[in-house]
C-alpha cells in the first residue's frame, strides 16, 4: 500500500537534488561533500524503495530500504567526524 507521504517525500528529496545540480559549485565547498552527498543519495534511495515496496517484491525491498537507511545513517555520522572532528576526508 503506497501512502500520499512518502510520494511527497520522495518528490522533496527530487527536489533537493535539483538544487545540488544547480548550486553544486557550492556545495563543493562543504567540507567532505562527497560523503555528505552519499549519505542523502542512500536516503533518497531508501524513500525510492519504500514507494517501490507498494507495488511489487515488498519483502525484499523493504529490506532494502532499511539497509539503505542504515548505510545514509553511518555515511552521515562519517560525514560529521570528518567536517567537525578533524577527520580527512581521501580523495582520489
Amino acid at each position: 500500500m503506497i501512502q500520499e507521504n512518502e510520494i511527497v517525500t520522495l518528490i522533496l528529496a527530487m527536489g533537493v537534488f535539483a538544487f545540488f545540480a544547480v548550486r553544486h559549485v557550492r556545495i563543493k565547498e562543504i567540507p567532505a561533500w562527497r560523503t555528505f552527498l552519499l549519505a542523502f543519495v542512500a536516503l533518497t534511495a531508501g524513500w525510492a524503495l519504500t514507494v517501490l515496496e507498494g507495488f511489487f517484491w515488498s519483502n525484499a525491498l523493504n529490506l532494502l530500504e532499511h539497509v539503505c537507511y542504515a548505510l545514509s545513517s553511518i555515511l552521515l555520522a562519517r560525514w560529521c567526524w570528518l567536517a567537525f572532528a578533524g577527520g580527512k576526508e581521501v580523495v582520489k
